[in-house]
């Protein structure tokens, strides 16, 4: 999703690819860079690991919340010496920056792996109205998470932090809209690059071989 447009509801192009034919998944991929894959900006090293996906993602964006299921599906299939993790996009919009800081509050307090999904849904299926951060504590009592320690965190030093340092990654991996897959620090890759969902998750495997 393009930064310019994180609140269009455009599911056109999700839709189709999940209606893609099967034996698109089955033809061979071929590497072929600005087309299916591009190199980032500025490469990140990916010490201590020797091969890394970090997938960046919003909250607020609806291609993200429908890739969870594919997502979700790579991530029991793919080799144990793939780290994977999760950034939120931070582009210069008070809505991004909003949501990154729930993502980071979650981590912090532990609760990231519990919250993720049901946070999602709850904006994408079930429209929760969030207009504070109040009305996400409140959300994420069911956590065991006390409303004022979620106020606390979410505005905290270490959030800051965190929040600035995926806005210099967003900058430096080139990202431009989101859901984008970055491989080994060094490439990025998307649905549409790649031509469907699994597809790309094709050409992540292939760029972790690089």
């Amino acid at each position: 999703m393009k930064r310019r447009s994180f609140i269009q509801q455009v599911a056109v192009l999700g839709s189709g690819l999940a209606l893609a034919p099967a034996s698109w998944a089955n033809e061979p991929i071929v590497l072929t860079q600005d087309v299916n894959f591009k190199p980032v900006n500025r490469p990140q090293s990916i010490a201590p690991y020797s091969k890394k996906v970090v997938e960046v993602f919003g909250y607020s964006c609806p291609h993200c919340y429908h890739l969870e299921h594919s997502l979700n599906d790579w991530l029991k299939s793919k080799s144990d010496d793939i780290y994977f993790e999760r950034m939120p996009v931070v582009f210069n919009n008070p809505v991004w920056i909003f949501m990154a800081r729930v993502f980071y509050t979650a981590q912090e307090l532990n609760v990231l792996d519990q919250s993720h999904t049901p946070f999602f849904n709850a904006i994408h299926r079930d429209h929760l109205r969030i207009t504070s951060v109040e009305d996400v504590a409140a959300f994420f009592e069911q956590f065991g998470i006390k409303k004022q320690d979620f106020i606390d965190t979410f505005k905290g030093f270490k959030v800051e932090q965190l929040v600035r340092k995926a806005a210099e990654l967003t900058a430096d991996y080139g990202i431009e809209g989101v859901p984008a897959m970055v491989v080994n620090g060094k490439y990025i890759t998307d649905v549409p690059m790649a031509g469907s969902r699994a597809k790309m998750w094709q050409v992540v495997e292939l760029l972790t071989q690089r």
